[in-house]
């Protein structure tokens, strides 16, 4: 993931395509959505801590939240022709 990622950036960046930029952004997200929940299930299969699961919720409601944000800031303030 984190090697598509950055191919998407380098691919995005040398075409000037911000949709492509966009996609590698999200899966940058996705990345890190995925280590949240990686981490805290570890944590709790190893120790047993009742309230890992809380914490990587919270952790994924952020990475989500800033995700939503970022594209409702980017879809309002460019002029949508159809």
């Amino acid at each position: 993931m984190l090697w598509l990622t950055i191919s998407k950036l380098r691919i995005g960046r040398k075409l000037n395509s911000d949709p492509i930029i966009a996609d590698a952004n999200c899966s940058k997200v996705c990345l890190y959505m995925s280590l949240v929940l990686l981490v805290t299930s570890l944590v709790y299969e190893i120790t047993d801590f009742v309230y890992a699961d809380v914490i990587g919720a919270v952790g994924l409601i952020y990475f989500s939240f800033t995700e939503g944000k970022e594209a409702f800031e980017k879809s309002s303030s460019k002029n949508n022709k159809c």
